[in-house]
């Protein structure tokens, strides 16, 4: 579980994809450089996400972003997009039961979900 995230091994499969190995690799650095600065305990677990076999944690998201200067988005663009698929989702049932609602709440509420649909990164993504 990552987070709310529940993610089965067919999930890890299409979120694999990421340039970690690229930018370890156009530094000069070791698995185990790369482990120290982001503190992991071993090169085997910069192995299993440059290989997308585990997913990074916040915190190691974060630190990836200071060791390379790329966002986490960018970083891990697969793992991004299928976050981004579900909660636009969620956002798009969330829309459906504020139809008809004038109140405050309810217009802060769709303009929040509206401004998500604009931000969305991946194709095919409304509300």
């Amino acid at each position: 579980m990552i987070g709310a995230y529940q993610l089965t091994k067919r999930d890890m499969k299409n979120c694999a994809f990421n340039y970690v190995r690229t930018h370890r690799k156009r530094h000069a650095l070791s698995p185990d450089d790369l482990a120290h600065l982001i503190r992991q305990d071993a090169a085997s677990a910069i192995s299993q996400y440059e290989n997308g076999r585990r997913v990074p944690t916040l915190e190691v998201a974060l630190a990836l972003q200071v060791v390379f200067g790329m966002a986490p988005r960018e970083m891990f663009p697969d793992f991004f997009a299928h976050i981004e698929e579900e909660v636009m989702c969620r956002g798009a049932k969330l829309y459906e039961r504020l139809d008809g609602l004038s109140d405050r709440r309810s217009v802060a509420r769709r303009e929040l979900l509206d401004a998500m649909a604009s931000r969305a990164v991946g194709q095919n993504i409304e509300l």
